[in-house]
């Protein structure tokens, strides 16, 4: 899941964001995506339709044509469920759900790796998506996106020589990052059993995962094979 915005200067620049991540050359790195990753996106975006008399009626991933006025059934026009989208991210960035285990399995996996958030919200909730990381035990840095994950990932990956893992939700960004740092491994994962259920497999990734336990072994035994392989 994700949300598309115009604002591309400032802080908010991708290329300013990406500068003040430090990246330690020598040790593996998660990059990971937070909404229906580490926040339980959709089951908070339910609740923020039903209170706005609207409704999802979970025929496909997308947003747009799938949510519906409660009271006639219609798809509401794409400007309203950008309205409805952008007013979630306002009222609601802080106070997500956390998906089951991820605190504790990131916590786990920062022991041996280096962590960064890169998540696709409007970029002025990036300080209320990171105070929520924080209040959850996952301060790890944030750097919000808009569009295309692969630049990101592209960059931050070029600054170590170690393994690299990404977590994403989207088939796209799965692909998009396999066209141009195919040697990142990637990790489809979607918390949301119904929507993963209607999404299926990403085709561009190396693991689906059930859930932040089987993403943790997964990543361990990648990263034990990898210190088996290495020459002392």
């Amino acid at each position: 899941m994700s949300a598309h915005i115009d604002e591309k200067s400032g802080d908010h620049a991708l290329e300013t964001q990406l500068s003040k991540v430090s990246i330690t050359s020598d040790r593996p790195l998660l990059i990971t995506d937070a909404d229906e990753v580490l926040f339980a996106f959709m089951r908070g975006f339910e609740r923020h339709l039903h209170a706005n008399d609207a409704l999802f009626n979970w025929e496909s991933f997308r947003l747009n044509g799938n949510i519906l006025a409660r009271k006639t059934g219609e798809p509401l026009p794409n400007p309203d469920v950008r309205t409805l989208l952008m007013s979630y991210f306002e009222q609601h960035t802080r106070s997500m759900d956390v998906v089951d285990h991820a605190p504790a399995m990131l916590q786990q996996l920062s022991l041996r790796m280096q962590i960064v958030v890169l998540s696709n919200l409007p970029h002025p909730q990036r300080p209320a998506r990171a105070a929520a990381l924080q209040d959850h035990g996952m301060s790890f840095p944030i750097i919000s996106n808009e569009g295309s994950k692969a630049d990101a990932v592209a960059h931050l990956s070029g600054q170590t020589t170690a393994p690299v893992f990404f977590i994403d939700d989207s088939p796209t960004h799965h692909r998009e990052v396999a066209e141009i740092a195919d040697h990142v491994v990637r990790i489809h994962f979607i918390s949301n059993p119904r929507l993963g259920d209607l999404l299926g497999p990403a085709e561009a990734s190396h693991f689906r995962a059930r859930d932040w336990p089987e993403i943790c072994a997964f990543i361990e035994d990648h990263l034990d094979r990898h210190t088996e392989t290495t020459p002392a």
